[in-house]
């Protein structure tokens, strides 16, 4: 997100470089930006692509400042930096910690304790402008991907920014360095300073797009073209001789504006969530961008300038840094507070909210801090030693609420562990047994266990036998780990995240002594030959290495396993030939993988996924409550809708190939309860907790046994 919009010293289109003005259709452009990102959060299925507002943002603070920092060196011969950085810290920092403080006292009053320690740590990483790395390595790893949004989470972007004000003033000063020892005109040599640092980011923002798309979305150097496209327009523009030829051409000028304008349109309304972006697609906004201010506000009665120079424009832009970090928070918070999802009404009312709370921002807080000369602030010093204080008392709260957040997740965990264990006979799985007609008991009804705002933890936790979908390593646990009766069925257990999660269950029979078992789980990477569309080729390289590391240990010994028992996500991503059937493609390559196993003479047991519910239901369970969570639960017909392909794998296996399937634990005739006997039935959209994977051990036993004879 933009900096707030400064009474700036501009580039003007007319070439003249010295007045002081707020250009309108950079104010004009920013209210437009501001809202289709604040449109796209209230409505993102209306506004699909309302993101690229951002990166309108992105390409309007490369302009600015890079016109700034070319004024500065003019008048002083060098880049001041001390006084640059303060000045940006004066503009930003003071609404910018404003909004994280209550937001974290808002997430302290009225969000589960259990989102207390990821919104804690995120609104810290914001509060000192690293969230983006942070939800970079977050969007790479493979249970933390699907993390809450938390309130802070729109600071990414403030964040790249302010790394871009970091290193951009350095970059200028490298290139009148440069210039000075070569003797040329400074803006030529910065210009191609920059201009080699806007190419390589462009290019490496292609190939880490194609590669990890959910990476590249946040990390700075992908962005740090979008500043350059600005700034390359700031130099532009800074050429007298240029300028006033372009100031006569106004309907040139003009119909430039209005493509800018529709082209920027074109993007929020075509784009979507899987858009791949950046990337080529981060062209249409820079592009509307750039044309919109180089066309600048020619004097034609049709010019889009006339719309853009409007009062409500001006105003919503001059508000557009306060509107961007206010809007935000309450879209997350909100819910917890009325204990439902947000309507149509309340967004509007929200909106309005917002707008109000911007303005009173601007007016209180940011203009009084960046104009005031009281208590020294306008010195460098004092102003980063301020800047500090700020940000320490933000993380010693965060710290404070994160151990009280792990403090209370410990209380949490031994309360949930004693109420499951005296409610056994019934808790969970046992619920759904047509044998238990005494089940569910009353003490269950308004049971949820583990917490819908904790249940995300609720995993198998054994990291020694889990290989990330960015590794290739073959690693192996096996279970028990001493003293296993060699008169056991030896089985190897295989899979992706969802064998992963069925672990505890298979680990509780080997320590029951029914089974032993070696493990081979990785994620994203399901015993298959298809192959896995992660958007991120280095995953579908180690998945396939992996894979055929795999192969060969299963057939290294004849007669060593006595099945291989194989779990996997039914509808994960694949990379499907064109004009091939998806759901054949799932199928062939499960009975492909399996083939050579089966050929050496080792059954293969599959078993069938749970039910998707395709959206986490642990974001109805915490605004419903406990009482109600009949409200969350899945049509059958909509969560078994995708076939498993191991079912049809195992048709067409001629009998070496058989199915564990447990649907009817999950489900009855029409619906696919959320929870269960008081067990909360899923981590997220796909996942199954660990809580009831393991109340559903005796009947996976069940069916194990005469399936291994």
């Amino acid at each position: 997100m933009v900096s707030p919009p400064p009474t700036m010293t501009s580039v003007a289109p007319s070439g003249e470089r010295s007045r002081t003005a707020v250009l309108p259709e950079i104010q004009g452009l920013r209210a437009i930006a501001v809202m289709l990102v604040v449109l796209y959060h209230l409505w993102p299925k209306r506004l699909t692509g309302g993101y690229i507002g951002v990166d309108v943002f992105f390409v309007i603070s490369g302009f600015l400042i890079t016109g700034h920092l070319l004024r500065e060196s003019e008048r002083s011969g060098r880049v001041q930096f001390a006084q640059f950085w303060a000045r940006r810290a004066r503009r930003l920092l003071p609404a910018s910690l404003l909004v994280l403080v209550v937001s974290l006292v808002a997430t302290v009053v009225w969000v589960p304790t259990a989102l207390w320690e990821q919104y804690a740590r995120e609104i810290g990483a914001a509060g000192f402008y690293v969230l983006n790395w942070v939800l970079a390595a977050d969007s790479v790893d493979y249970l933390a991907a699907d993390n809450s949004a938390s309130p802070a989470l729109h600071y990414w972007s403030l964040s790249v920014e302010e790394q871009f004000y970091l290193v951009w003033p350095v970059l200028v000063a490298i290139g009148l360095a440069l210039a000075l020892r070569a003797r040329r005109r400074p803006a030529v040599v910065v210009g191609a300073v920059l201009a080699v640092v806007t190419v390589a980011s462009f290019v490496y923002s292609l190939h880490l797009t194609e590669q990890s798309p959910a990476r590249a979305y946040f990390v700075t150097p992908v962005r740090a073209w979008q500043f350059g496209a600005g700034a390359l327009l700031a130099l532009v523009v800074a050429s007298p001789a240029l300028a006033r030829r372009w100031e006569r051409m106004t309907a040139a000028r003009a119909a430039l504006s209005w493509a800018g304008v529709l082209v920027i349109a074109w993007g929020a309304y075509t784009f979507t969530a899987s858009t791949p972006f950046p990337g080529t697609a981060a062209l249409v906004p820079v592009v509307g961008a750039v044309a919109v201010m180089a066309a600048g506000s020619p004097p034609v009665a049709w010019s889009p300038s006339r719309l853009l120079a409007l009062r409500p424009a001006q105003v919503l832009g001059d508000i557009s840094y306060s509107t961007y970090l206010w809007h935000w928070p309450p879209i997350v918070i909100l819910p917890f507070v009325l204990g439902h999802a947000l309507g149509a009404s309340t967004k509007l009312v929200l909106l309005a909210a917002v707008l109000v709370l911007a303005w009173a921002t601007k007016r209180w807080v940011e203009d009084p801090v960046r104009t005031t000369a009281r208590w020294g602030i306008r010195r460098p010093r004092t102003t980063f030693v301020l800047m500090l204080v700020g940000m320490l008392v933000l993380a010693g709260g965060c710290v404070v609420t994160t151990r009280a957040a792990q403090a209370d997740a410990r209380a949490a965990v031994a309360e949930e562990k004693v109420v499951a264990e005296e409610q056994v006979d019934c808790f969970g799985a046992p619920s759904m047994d047509p044998d238990k007609p005494q089940c569910p008991t009353p003490e269950l009804a308004n049971m949820v266990v583990p917490d819908p705002s904790r249940v995300s933890k609720d995993t198998a936790a054994m990291g020694r036998c889990w290989v990330d979908q960015t590794e290739s390593e073959l690693r192996s646990c096996t279970f028990p780990t001493t003293g296993a009766d060699p008169a056991l069925p030896h089985i190897a257990f295989v899979g992706d995240s969802h064998a992963y999660a069925w672990l505890p269950a298979f680990v509780d029979l080997a320590r029951e002594g029914k089974i032993t078992i070696d493990t081979y789980i990785k994620g994203s990477c399901a015993w298959s030959t298809a192959l896995p569309d992660k958007g991120d080729d280095s995953v579908l390289a180690t998945c396939r290495s992996w894979r055929k590391d795999l192969e060969a240990r299963l057939l290294e010994k004849p007669g060593e396993y006595d099945a291989v028992v194989t779990a996997g996500y039914s509808v994960q991503p694949l990379r499907t030939p064109k004009g091939v059937d998806e759901d054949a493609y799932r199928e062939d390559g499960s009975l492909e993988a399996w083939t050579p196993v089966m050929d050496a003479g080792i059954p293969v047991i599959a078993l069938r996924d749970n039910p998707i519910p395709g959206k986490d239901p642990n974001e109805c369970l915490r605004t419903t409550g406990r009482s109600d969570h009949s409200a969350c639960d899945l049509s059958r017909t909509k969560a078994l809708e995708h076939p498993d392909p191991q079912v049809g794998a195992v048709a067409r296996s001629q009998g070496r190939a058989q199915l564990v399937d447990l649907t009817d634990m999950y489900c009855d005739a029409t619906t696919c309860p959320v929870v269960i006997g008081g067990a909360n039935v899923y981590r997220d959209k796909h996942h199954v907790t660990t809580t009831y994977l393991k109340t559903l051990t005796p009947y996976l036993w069940r069916q194990l046994d005469e399936l291994l004879g």
